[in-house]
């Protein structure tokens, strides 16, 4: 299943995962705008995708005007997902993310990084 993801990115799950995730939005997404909000971005634009004969997907032009999908995309295993994205977007966002990599490791471990 491939729907929206964050960050301009699309998230694509094998079909376990799929329902593990949409069991997840599910429990946190209440009765709340937000949560209501949530579970239609997800779910609104899901669809599953096929293979063609030389193993390419079609993603619908909605997705890929959201993600900015042009001729080069960049996928990034993530967890229990691949995150597509404009090759472009992606180089731009690993450049932030690099710069502030050690700040965001110290908040999650709670010390410094390397320390």
């Amino acid at each position: 299943m491939i729907t929206k993801g964050v960050d301009r990115c699309l998230f694509a799950f094998p079909p376990d995962e799929w329902a593990a995730f949409k069991a997840n939005v599910k429990a946190n997404a209440d009765l709340s705008a937000k949560g209501r909000q949530l579970s239609r971005m997800f779910f609104s634009m899901a669809f599953e995708a096929t293979l063609d004969r030389q193993g390419r997907v079609l993603i619908p032009t909605k997705l890929a005007r959201y993600a900015g999908l042009g001729k080069e995309v960049t996928l990034a295993g993530v967890d229990d997902r691949l995150e597509i994205w404009s090759t472009d977007e992606w180089d731009r966002y690993v450049e932030g993310a690099d710069e502030m990599f050690a700040e965001i490791v110290e908040e999650f471990a709670g010390r410094e990084f390397g320390g």
